[in-house]
C-alpha cells in the first residue's frame, strides 16, 4: 500500500485516471496479486461520478473512512464507464410527489459507453471496450431539482457487465 503523505485522498482524486493521468498515492498494481481493489467511474451528466458502491461488490473496493483519510490509497484499479453518445428514446410521465403533486416529465435516453480498466498509479489502460445501454424502460420514479419540470436520464452500463469487465483485474 502507498504510505506517501500528502493529506487525506477522496475518490474524486481517482477519477482523472479515466482521462490517462496517474494518482501517484495509490498502490501500485501487481498482476501476480491475489486480490485487488478498485474505483468505478461513469458519466453522470457531464461528470464522472463514483459508482463502487452501488456497482462493485463491497469487497471489491475501500469506503472512506475518517479514522483513515488516506485508506484510498489501497486502491490500484480504476475503471471509468465514460459515455460517447446517446440516442433519445421517449418522455416518460407520471411522476408524482408524496401529496401526488404532478412533479415532471423525464427524457430518457439509450447511450454508448466505452468501458476501460486502469492502473491507478500510472493510468496505463489494462482493457477497453465499447458497451451500449439500450433499457427503453421508463424508471419508476425520478428525481427532479427543485423548480424543475423536466429531467434528463441516460440507460447506465448494466452492473453485471461492468462486474465482468472488472473480474479479471480484480480477481485474476
Amino acid at each position: 500500500m502507498s504510505t506517501s503523505s500528502g493529506g487525506p485522498l477522496f475518490d474524486s482524486d481517482f477519477s482523472p485516471v479515466c482521462e490517462g493521468a496517474t494518482q501517484s498515492r495509490a498502490t501500485p498494481y501487481d498482476n501476480t496479486a491475489a486480490t485487488h481493489k478498485a474505483f468505478y467511474f461513469e458519466t453522470f451528466d457531464q461528470d464522472l461520478i463514483n459508482e463502487s458502491d452501488t456497482d462493485l461488490p463491497s469487497d471489491w473496493t475501500i469506503q472512506y473512512s475518517a479514522s483513515d483519510p488516506t485508506a484510498f490509497a489501497g486502491i490500484d484499479i480504476v475503471a471509468c464507464g465514460v459515455r460517447t453518445s446517446s440516442k433519445f428514446v421517449k418522455t416518460c410521465t407520471g411522476y408524482k410527489d408524496s401529496d401526488g403533486k404532478e412533479l415532471g416529465t423525464l427524457d430518457l435516453y439509450t447511450a454508448k459507453y466505452t468501458l476501460s480498466v486502469h492502473e491507478a498509479t500510472t493510468g496505463k489502460t489494462l482493457s477497453s471496450t465499447n458497451v451500449s445501454a439500450t433499457d427503453t424502460s421508463c424508471p419508476s420514479f425520478a428525481s427532479f431539482d427543485s423548480g424543475e419540470t423536466k429531467a434528463t436520464q441516460y440507460d447506465s452500463i448494466p452492473k453485471a457487465t461492468v462486474v465482468a469487465a472488472l473480474k479479471p483485474f480484480v480477481q485474476p
